[in-house]
């Protein structure tokens, strides 16, 4: 999906917290002042954890375990990282929270879009001598529904701080101190666009999603090239903003030097930059977007290549809420420096199309890491010197580095080598070692036999991996639920441009789901109501019974079907959420509604791990410094237990009770 249309110049109308009457008077009955830290390691396995406590590699996690619990919890069906931490952050499964997949559809127009956020242009312009002139402000709003625990602390004076928790973009609160994570877009407007700058462009530039490949030639050493910024919503036609690189290149040695805006940089091949400050012109020096990104000088000779990151929004000074408050952005980047605030800043997408390669990826997680470390220890700090609060910090990395290095662990991938296994197989189990020793960090600052201070370590899901990939809209054609114009173009055309709705009974979108084709819901509707139960029935009846004809494994294990009364509540909600066998995802044409000539192929892209299926299959983590005494616990017990410890009564919204009474 195409979401440039996120860089506008807006101006947001902030969301105050209100406070209950009552909150004031039952603040003065709370129980001894508490401290709570939530450290949120996304995709964190229980199977690799597990394994590798047991050879003594994550010291800090065993000791944890054994001072208090250690379990599996269930995560949300389907167990996609903004469902998930949807349901953690209201204490509820998606029938409250409205978020079901990555991707939504609004069901009377068939247009997708990102499920997490919704962003709004400016619905008035002025058009002058070649400039758009906005007459009223653009705007950016959550899509997550019901009240997040933080608004429940927030009512109770409790100090508390939410670092890059997914789902939370934009950030609008006058109480709790933000930063926001997943769904976070970069300067562009996307979720991680690169450039690559090159001498030899690849023969895949014109299929490269994900990034941008510009092609220069040098001249007595010297080239030139334009890295692109935002769109210009000010200009008519809105033609990406642009910033001038000037490179030399040394005749005989693997040394080039920069000139970027004033700023000039030496550097070998295989060297870094750290974040540069770049500033976009959007009007006459009048308006200009700032952003911060990284360079890595690739290659110098023979030919040329250097990857610029994606361009993230600087902290120092962002066009987009991604604080609560500005005086907390402010207090970061003074503390902090810059630091990447783009939501998913792992760029998996230059490893898939090669643009990094494997130890370049990792060189850049490992940055991202010790970014993410500085900040915690940070905030730590911060918390220690307070009599209470609560913290909850996130980290990315264990969740994008297994979906791109499992392949390396998994001898039925189809991209495993014994090589590869020789040089990256130890990965995962390093980066784990690293979380092992940001918790060690935390087990340092904090007493955990301290009755009175609460350290919940959690994940969202675990892992598994991705060696076949399934066309669902090509099944459904083939099961006669979804009809084409023409067949012998099955592959041609993007989002269902080939389908006939006349006569499609039901079709496939996002990662997950399936949804009827219902005359008075969809724009296109065909199916009538009477009809529905009984093919909703057949799909997924057909889908558990699916073998792979390749291995005969069984492709499905669960299918999930939304009740009535969830879909009239939140009508954007799939009808069928599929539950993947371990080795199956939708395949990459069909999450955007393409079809494919074979329905089940290989999937040779490096992404090789996931965690979209079955969720009883990939179950999320939890440690605590406390014993855990319910039997099977869920993510929405952890929000409640946040709530609890505090002496906060459980919201009826809240569907989770205390990890601590069962």
């Amino acid at each position: 999906m195409n979401r440039r249309e996120f860089i506008t110049n807006s101006a947001l109308l902030g969301l105050g917290a209100a406070l209950p009457p009552a909150a004031d008077l039952l603040a003065a009955s709370l129980p001894k002042r508490r401290k709570t830290l939530v450290l949120g390691i996304d995709g964190m396995d229980i199977k690799l954890a597990t394994s590798f406590m047991r050879l003594g590699l994550l010291p800090n996690f065993s000791k944890l375990a054994q001072s208090g619990g250690f379990t599996p919890i269930t995560t949300s069906f389907p167990p996609q990282s903004p469902v998930a931490w949807s349901s953690f952050s209201v204490g509820a499964w998606p029938a409250l929270h409205g978020i079901y997949d990555f991707i939504h559809r609004d069901p009377a127009t068939m247009a997708p879009y990102l499920s997490t956020s919704q962003v709004s242009a400016p619905e008035k312009t002025l058009a002058i001598g070649g400039l758009d002139i906005p007459l009223a402000a653009g705007k950016v709003r959550n899509l997550r529904q019901g009240r997040p625990f933080w608004d429940y602390l927030a009512d109770y004076h409790i100090p508390t701080t939410i670092h890059q928790m997914p789902g939370n973009f934009p950030c609008l609160h006058d109480k709790v101190n933000m930063l926001s994570g997943m769904g976070t877009p970069d300067l562009r407007g996307g979720y991680g666009s690169f450039t690559l700058i090159t001498t030899a462009p690849p023969a895949n530039a014109h299929t490269i999603t994900g990034g941008v490949v510009v092609p220069i030639s040098f001249t007595n050493g010297y080239a030139e090239a334009l890295i692109e910024g935002p769109d210009n919503t000010l200009r008519q036609g809105h033609p990406p903003v642009t910033v001038p690189l000037q490179i030399w290149r040394d005749r005989d040695r693997a040394v080039v030097r920069l000139l970027i805006q004033g700023q000039e940089f030496v550097l070998n091949q295989g060297d870094w930059t750290g974040w540069i400050h770049l500033s976009f012109t959007m009007l006459n020096h009048l308006s200009e977007v700032k952003g911060i990104a990284k360079i890595l000088i690739k290659d110098v000779h023979p030919e040329f290549a250097l990857y610029v990151s994606p361009i993230n929004i600087d902290p120092a000074s962002p066009g987009l809420p991604i604080f609560s408050s500005p005086a907390y952005g402010k207090e970061l980047s003074r503390q902090l420096g810059p630091f990447h605030t783009k939501g998913l800043p792992e760029d998996t997408k230059a490893l898939s199309y090669d643009v990094l390669d494997n130890g370049q990826y990792l060189e850049q997680a490992y940055q991202l890491i010790d970014e993410s470390r500085t900040g915690l220890e940070y905030e730590m700090g911060k918390l220690a010197r307070r009599d209470e609060g609560v913290l909850f910090y996130y980290f990315s990395t264990l969740d994008q580095d297994s979906h791109m290095f499992w392949r390396a662990i998994d001898p039925e991938s189809p991209l495993y080598t014994k090589e590869l296994d020789r040089q990256f197989g130890h990965a995962l189990k390093d980066l784990y070692v690293e979380m092992d020793k940001c918790l060690g960090r935390a087990m340092n600052t904090f007493d955990i036999r301290d009755p009175n201070f609460q350290l919940l370590v959690m994940s969202d899901h675990g892992f598994g991996p991705f060696r076949r990939q399934v066309n669902l809209n090509s099944w459904l054609y083939e099961q006669g639920y979804c009809a084409v114009n023409n067949a012998s173009n099955l592959e041609d055309g993007e989002y269902f441009a080939n389908v006939n709705w006349q006569k499609t009974a039901a079709y496939a979108l996002g990662i997950n789901g399936i949804y009827l084709n219902l005359a008075g819901r969809e724009q296109f509707g065909s199916l009538s109501e009477n009809q529905a139960s009984s093919v909703l029935s057949k799909i997924r009846q057909g889908l558990l019974d699916l073998r792979d004809p390749k291995n005969g494994y069984k492709v499905v294990t669960d299918v999930f079907q939304t009740s009535a009364e969830e879909k009239r509540t939140n009508p954007h909600a799939p009808d069928l959420i599929v539950g993947w066998n371990l080795g199956y995802r939708t395949s990459w044409t069909s999450i955007l509604g393409s079809f494919a000539r074979e329905t089940i192929t290989d999937n040779d892209d490096r992404w090789s791990g996931d965690h979209c299926i079955d969720p009883a299959l990939v179950p999320a983590i939890l440690f605590s410094n406390k014993k855990i005494t319910q039997a099977k616990p869920t993510m929405i017990d952890v929000t409640a237990t946040i709530l609890s410890e505090h002496g906060i009564p459980i919201p009826s919204q809240m569907k989770g009770s205390s990890l601590y009474q069962g």
